[in-house]
């Protein structure tokens, strides 16, 4: 767990018609002044996830790094695995989560129990309505030569089974927070 405990990126995506959202949160830092155009060149901190996640994980998180490295071409910065001035460490938990409810008279009014004499008894309960797996990803944008995160972005998302749609949920959850670090150097000086 060492390998992975610098950072974390959440990706969840959720499955339900309400829940098809991304969420993305900018942790953000009076003293700290960021701006991807002040550097030219990157490359990923270098992490060993053997044994520590599946192979569907491990394809989702080289998912991940290949929409990375097309949004920062498409900006600019090239990836320098020699000296690259800025690191990028990637931190992904994916978990499987169990989706409840609770029953109610109008949902489930087979539940009722008759008693005998007239008396009935209903209880709600809590039922399992399925299960999802829920990924967090944190992406830490370190400047090699200060040696500290100078941007950190936080993506949630409810991971779908399908390869296809995986694929299609991590291009969405980059692409939301490549946009946060758009509007950030907007925001922001160095």
């Amino acid at each position: 767990m060492k390998i992975l405990k610098t950072s974390l990126l959440m990706v969840v995506i959720a499955l339900g018609t309400g829940c098809r959202t991304t969420s993305v949160t900018v942790v953000e830092d009076d003293n700290r002044k960021f701006s991807l155009n002040h550097y030219q060149s990157y490359d990923f901190v270098e992490t060993r996830t053997d044994g520590v996640f599946s192979s569907e994980d491990n394809m989702s998180i080289s998912l991940i790094k290949d929409e990375i490295v097309q949004r920062m071409e498409e900006r600019g910065v090239r990836r320098d695995t020699v000296s690259p001035e800025l690191k990028i460490n990637l931190g992904v938990q994916v978990e499987e989560r169990t989706q409840t409810r609770q029953t109610g008279l109008v949902t489930d009014p087979g539940t009722f129990t008759y008693i005998g004499q007239r008396r009935y008894a209903w209880r709600s309960e809590t039922v399992e309505t399925g299960r999802y797996r829920h990924g967090t990803a944190t992406l830490h944008l370190i400047d090699v030569h200060r040696d500290e995160a100078v941007w950190v972005g936080i993506v949630e998302k409810i991971l779908p089974r399908r390869e296809e749609r995986l694929r299609a949920t991590i291009r969405n959850g980059v692409e939301k927070t490549f946009e946060k670090i758009d509007e950030y150097n907007v925001q922001s000086t160095y």
